[in-house]
């Protein structure tokens, strides 16, 4: 038998059972925690971050630490909040950015003007995205 050399995981636990999340743990420590693991769209913010209270689901709660100590290679989120919009965004190695997207009218055209408010090399907060943007805007 010839072991897999990489597990590829598409959308885990997003839009169906909260079971898929400590599927994938499992198949990861089973594999001895050597063979690299890659998930795509797996909404991992809500297993790492509280959206489902460790209490009502004890099972995935033993997965947070897990998912916490993965690292983000490509990760593209919206953020529109307080009359703003834009992106959270990051390419691995590069730090994270946090872009402004303004709309711009010319008689009937419109455009989107793409501007970076913030770079991180850590993960910033929602609420730190958000007034990195306020605090750009028409600026």
């Amino acid at each position: 038998e010839n072991p897999a050399q990489f597990h590829l995981v598409c959308q885990p636990g997003n839009g169906g059972p909260v079971e898929d999340w400590v599927n994938v743990k499992t198949i990861y420590e089973a594999a001895g925690s050597t063979t690299p693991l890659c998930i795509v769209n797996g909404a991992l913010d809500k297993v790492r971050d509280g959206y489902y209270p460790g209490l009502i689901f004890p099972k995935l709660a033993t997965t947070f630490d897990f998912y916490r100590s993965f690292e983000a290679i490509f990760f593209l989120k919206p953020i529109s909040d307080k009359g703003v919009y834009g992106w959270l965004f990051r390419v691995y190695p590069e730090p994270w950015q946090v872009v402004l997207q303004t709309p711009k009218r010319n008689g009937n055209d419109i455009t989107i003007e793409d501007k970076v408010v913030l770079v991180s090399p850590t993960r910033p907060s929602y609420k730190d995205c958000v007034q990195a943007m306020l605090s750009r805007v028409d600026t």
